[in-house]
């Protein structure tokens, strides 16, 4: 995993496969140490099991930062946001090159979350492209589900296995994002609607606040929510003509808003995950949505576009 000195700096994006402990200790605790002996910035955000086991390896005092997967922003898009300022901050403060180990937090709920964070770890190898960093993501084969296992080989150029591997499976970003994409039906018939919102887009963001309140979403995370609207509807309005119509409903527990349009779609499927290099910049509205939002899809309509909003949990 390391990088020849005569090589441009780069991203090293490989994934660790384990079933026991000892097994990611292996790996793990030489590459940490290491990147101590050399002076690189190292961050390590796994499981509590496997924070214990390396700090007790490595020394609690060591210059490493530690963070528990779990608890170090648990959601897919903000935390692409979290590795990319991370990086970009620690190279402006001279860093020539940095370690990372993360562990994707793979949720127990509905489907579509759990491949939110497979997008997450395929825009990894976009978002931190540029930069000369080490990222090995961290899976636990003792405990994950073998289709989540083997996820790793469609997001990972490299696949440590006992060995190193070159993943004959990984799809580039763009094809990943294209292909694995749940998918987005139209709103269930119960769902409250606005029609043809157009232009007013006071109305539509009163329309979902109003809601939300009755839904008995709390107040911060639908306020996120009617920022993150916005956003899509601010999109709409610039590209497609206006939204066609808002529908809001609550499912399994989850309050839902859908933002729909007849406009010609949205051609790139990185739209929203990269960050924006300034204000004026494409694609920063549905960025900011996606920072404020459980999760954000984006799906065709013919004609058009659907953007569903999963409100964040309490």
């Amino acid at each position: 995993m390391g990088i020849l000195e005569d090589e441009p700096p780069r991203l090293e994006h490989p994934a660790l496969l384990y079933g026991e402990i000892e097994a990611f200790l292996d790996v793990v605790v030489p590459f940490v140490t290491e990147g101590l002996e050399v002076g690189e910035p190292v961050v390590v955000a796994v499981g509590s099991d496997e924070l214990a086991a390396l700090r007790e390896r490595v020394g609690a005092a060591s210059g490493v930062r530690w963070l528990d997967t779990r608890e170090w922003i648990p959601h897919p898009a903000s935390r692409l946001r979290a590795f990319h300022e991370l990086v970009t901050s620690e190279l402006a403060r001279g860093a020539a090159r940095l370690r990372l180990v993360g562990e994707p937090v793979w949720p127990d709920g509905p489907p579509e979350h759990v491949l939110e964070w497979e997008r997450y770890e395929s825009m990894l190898n976009e978002v931190l492209a540029p930069y000369p960093v080490t990222l090995i993501c961290t899976y636990d084969t003792s405990r994950l589900d073998p289709a989540i296992a083997g996820s790793a080989r469609r997001t990972h150029p490299v696949v440590w296995n006992g060995r190193d591997t070159v993943s004959d499976a990984f799809v580039p970003p763009a094809e990943l994002l294209l292909r694995r994409n749940a998918e987005v039906p139209s709103p269930p018939r119960g769902a409250a609607v606005m029609a043809s919102p157009d232009d007013d887009l006071a109305a539509a963001r009163g329309f979902v606040e109003s809601e939300a309140d009755r839904a008995g979403v709390p107040r911060e995370a639908a306020m996120d929510l009617l920022i993150a609207a916005n956003e899509v509807l601010t999109n709409a309005a610039a590209h497609a003509g206006g939204a066609a119509g808002v529908w809001v409903w609550v499912e399994d527990g989850r309050f839902m808003c859908q933002v729909e349009d007849r406009g010609p779609g949205i051609d790139d499927p990185l739209a929203g995950y990269l960050p924006p290099e300034d204000a004026a910049s494409g694609g920063r509205g549905l960025w900011i949505a996606r920072q404020l939002v459980d999760l954000l899809q984006i799906a065709p309509a013919e004609p058009g576009t659907r953007v569903r909003l999963h409100a964040r949990p309490s």
